[in-house]
């Protein structure tokens, strides 16, 4: 199929809006770790349903790439997703999708040191416009404070996806693996190392969150669930597609799109939406488009 990585990304900016949305439903009745150990078991459940239906036969995979996978998946999900909902929790979901968009530039630059490129000089004033138009529209705040620390989450999620993004990358293509397999790796990894960080972080953490699931009744816990099929199973396979079938800068490049997405969201919604907020949003966009178009 012509395009099938760009046409994957597209859709999984698309859908990681939406899921976005939803997450931040359920922000403040969950921790960023409980949250993440919920999607990331739901979400193993549902791919190891749906692998051998998808692929013909799994294939043999070497213990370089397993562990290539598995660095990933603790890189990008244990870390980097526990801190997207950290920061989810603190400054929404317009400016957390905003900080995730500093990913591509920081991914292309991380592929370019890997593999000795020099960096042009387009890519370079995509990079500063990319940095300043997020900079401009997340520390600009129209409260009283900016939560500097969900800032902060929201920066180490970024740095850690555009890491997990060049490491998953190199494993499913010098594996030849199908994208839903290395996604269920990453993904069952990332949530194994989260299982292991929140006993010792949080106290009776799976007593906790076993009550906040049975608080938020049949209505809640059909809309978070929609959002982990949405967000974690449809976007992470979806993402998987792309940096197999497309370049990962590419890829990542219209992956970053969502912002746009969840603009459309909030007009939709009827929320309030800034000029600076747009303005901020589009120049993003663009940003990253300079560093990726040849």
């Amino acid at each position: 199929m012509p395009f099938q990585g760009e046409v994957a990304a597209v859709s999984a900016a698309v859908v990681w809006a939406v899921a976005t949305w939803i997450y931040s439903q359920f922000s403040h009745q969950f921790s960023a770790l409980q949250l993440n150990i919920v999607k990331g078991v739901v979400a193993s459940i549902l791919m190891m349903f749906v692998i051998p239906f998808s692929v013909d036969s799994i294939p043999v995979i070497s213990q370089q790439h397993f562990a290539i996978l598995a660095l990933s998946g603790v890189i990008g999900i244990a870390i980097g997703d526990s801190a997207y909902f950290a920061s989810l929790r603190r400054i929404g979901p317009n400016k957390t999708l905003l900080l995730e968009s500093l990913a591509p530039p920081l991914s292309g630059v991380l592929a370019i040191v890997a593999l000795g490129s020099i960096l042009p000089l387009q890519s370079w004033i995509g990079v500063i416009i990319t940095t300043v138009a997020v900079s401009a529209t997340v520390f600009h705040s129209d409260d009283s404070e900016l939560d500097w620390k969900g800032v902060g989450y929201g920066l180490v999620a970024s740095i850690c996806q555009a890491s997990g993004v060049v490491i998953s990358h190199y494993a499913l293509v010098a594996g030849d693996l199908p994208p839903l397999l290395g996604a269920l790796i990453r993904l069952s990894m990332g949530v194994a190392v989260v299982m292991l960080m929140i006993g010792w972080l949080e106290r009776k953490p799976y007593h906790s969150i076993k009550r906040n699931l049975l608080e938020l009744g049949r209505h809640g816990f059909f809309w978070l669930l929609a959002a982990i099929f949405v967000g974690t199973f449809l976007a992470l396979w979806l993402q998987q597609i792309a940096l197999k079938y497309a370049n990962p800068a590419i890829a990542q490049s219209l992956i970053a799109t969502s912002p746009i997405f969840m603009l459309i969201i909030y007009a939709v919604k009827g929320q309030p939406i800034s000029k600076r907020g747009m303005v901020g949003t589009v120049a993003a966009v663009i940003g990253i488009s300079l560093f990726f178009i040849k």
